[in-house]
């Protein structure tokens, strides 16, 4: 089951939150803690793990070699989990129009969601059929044509082949059997866009995600028509795995400290928005609270700030071993009712970019000290998010075993002909002979 927890005001989740609160509060002091110093994160410093394999990492559980930086490990995850998870991309705020686009790339798979004119939001693969030419160049746009500039092949915002160039003669080309490749894509009720990477039948969405978000949406009063303030993508050099290890150090050295920072946070939006008296007022009588969250596998927060009218979604996507996407987006639940936007987009940015300097300074840490100390200080409990993700790569890895190859879940199966697959067997037994697993890589694997 993918691991989702919705709490009211403080969870694990929340930490993440509280970090990004440290870096923004003791930065922007108020006047009246003004002589109080900087705030600088006390993590113990992350190592990596000795290269060395006859050095075992951790006894219970069996870690592999190369947690946080091994390019095998990145593999693996990109076909245990990111090819074949439900994942959380966007919300549909943020595609205003028909042809409104958002490009990702999802542990090295292109992608873009794209409102149709059907108003449907779907999902596809970002490549070109022709030559695999990347299609959306920008990270947010608006066409209801979408154009290769390699050869000029254009799709439709259902991702139908509109206009190929050259082969409208061609015998045997059949423009339907050439658009986009499509990619699952699950839109929940509020609005909220998740997709599944898997070239054949996915898993079913999972009902607990469903009730998950539910309970944050009817506590943070989220709806489909939220309207989105700003956002962006920002690169990261640590490995994604890393904010997950950053919650649960958080909790660890004290939840209280976290909780007092996300208030001063949650002080200076309320008073960004200058909310009005009656508001005010409503406040101190109701004492009512619309703060929630929502932590979603593998690698997602949704928060709502209290009695703010806003929440924000950040996602941490990994590119390599060593490079993670952080991608953050801001909400209003009253589209148009916000004059503030550009401040509070400063303020999100500036937070996130500090938070990621201090990300990428506890990940040089793992690089230039070896040892068994970085997994050592993650959560290992059953129900936790590490552990959901190692119990994945095991299995899968257990698959692969037993097949004798890479089990790649996305990859697009062709339909070739028989002489086709007498050729990839012959190249299968001769990589075979020649020491490697059949799909091109060493079959030494990795060191569990």
């Amino acid at each position: 089951m993918d691991f989702v927890d919705a709490y009211i005001l403080a969870s694990p989740g929340s930490m993440l939150v509280a970090l990004v609160t440290a870096i923004f509060f003791f930065r922007h002091a108020w006047p009246h803690i003004s002589n109080k110093q900087p705030y600088k994160p006390t993590y113990p410093a992350l190592t990596k793990e000795d290269s060395n394999p006859s050095v075992a990492v951790s006894k219970e559980p069996e870690i592999p070699n190369g947690w946080w930086t091994g390019h095998e490990v990145f593999d693996l995850e990109r076909r245990a989990l990111f090819s074949q998870t439900w994942i959380y991309l966007a919300h549909s705020g943020q595609f205003s129009k028909a042809g409104a686009y958002q490009s990702f790339d999802v542990a090295g798979f292109p992608i873009f969601l794209i409102r149709g004119k059907d108003d449907q939001i779907r999902a596809f693969h970002n490549v070109c059929r022709h030559r695999a030419y990347t299609i959306t160049r920008k990270e947010t746009g608006t066409s209801t044509v979408l154009g290769c500039r390699y050869h000029g092949w254009s799709y439709d915002t259902r991702g139908q082949l509109v206009k190929a160039p050259q082969f409208d003669g061609v015998p045997g080309f059949d423009k339907a059997q050439n658009g986009l490749f499509e990619i699952h894509a699950h839109i929940t009720d509020q609005g909220w866009v998740f997709v599944n990477l898997v070239a054949g039948e996915p898993t079913p969405f999972e009902g607990s995600v469903e009730l998950a978000l539910d309970g944050f949406a009817r506590v943070a009063d989220v709806e489909s028509h939220s309207g989105w303030i700003a956002g962006q993508t920002l690169p990261g050099e640590f490995n994604w795995k890393m904010w997950w290890w950053l919650i649960y150090y958080c909790v660890k050295v004290g939840a209280r400290r976290c909780e007092h920072l996300t208030t001063q946070l949650e002080h200076r939006v309320f008073e960004t928005l200058v909310p009005s008296l009656t508001t005010r007022i409503a406040r101190i009588f109701t004492q009512a609270s619309d703060r929630a969250e929502c932590s979603l596998f593998p690698s997602t927060l949704l928060y709502s700030f209290d009695n703010a009218g806003l929440w924000m979604s950040f996602t941490f996507l990994p590119a390599s071993e060593t490079r993670t996407h952080v991608r953050y987006d801001l909400f209003t639940r009253t589209p148009g009712a916000n004059s503030n936007k550009e401040t509070l987009s400063h303020l999100v940015e500036e937070v996130f970019k500090e938070l990621i300097r201090n990300l990428e300074l506890e990940f040089q840490a793992i690089m230039q000290n070896p040892g068994p100390q970085a997994t050592s200080e993650l959560d290992w409990s059953t129900q936790s998010t590490s552990h959901q993700i190692l119990t994945r790569l095991q299995q899968h890895a257990k698959l692969e075993k037993t097949q004798g190859a890479q089990v790649r879940p996305a990859m697009r199966q062709p339909k070739g002909s028989s002489l086709f697959q007498q050729a990839e067997q012959l190249c299968k037994e001769l990589d075979c002979a020649s020491g490697s697993n059949g799909n091109g890589t060493s079959s030494t694997g990795l060191e569990w």
